[in-house]
């Protein structure tokens, strides 16, 4: 059975199939239709049955450059984050064996909220992304 990949505003997803015989050349008419609102077929006779307004979806034009990009600035942001993760260990060890670290190193308090910045940036990023090529989210 297949089913919607998001539920109605009742919480229901699609579990019901109907089967409805068409003219082709009524099915061309209904395609070219639902094409004109960048709807599916299934959508444009839904929202046309159930007397639903019937509203163009936007179709946002992915850059895929942009989008490489982000995924590399993605990728460098968690090295940076290992990065900081590594050093702040090596900090915390060299103090708990008594070591002396130098006064104008970072804390790793410091590091640790650099990290968790770093780790919020990424994760906004990576929700961008998402955004750019699914279309499907509502």
């Amino acid at each position: 059975m297949i089913m919607a990949h998001y539920p109605n505003q009742k919480g229901e997803y699609k579990t019901k199939q109907t089967l409805i015989k068409w003219y082709p050349s009524d099915l061309v008419k209904i395609d070219r239709q639902a094409k004109e609102f960048n709807l599916t077929r299934t959508e444009y006779i839904a929202r046309c049955v159930l007397d639903s307004p019937i509203e163009k979806n936007h179709i946002f034009k992915v850059n895929w450059q942009t989008y490489r990009v982000m995924g590399q600035v993605s990728r460098e942001l968690n090295q940076i984050g290992n990065n900081i993760n590594q050093i702040a260990k090596a900090l915390h060890i060299k103090r708990l064996e008594g070591g002396a670290v130098p006064a104008h190193y970072p804390l790793p308090k410091e590091l640790s909220a650099i990290s968790t910045y770093i780790s919020n940036v990424n994760k906004e990023l990576n929700m961008l992304r998402l955004l750019m090529v699914d279309k499907d989210k509502k």
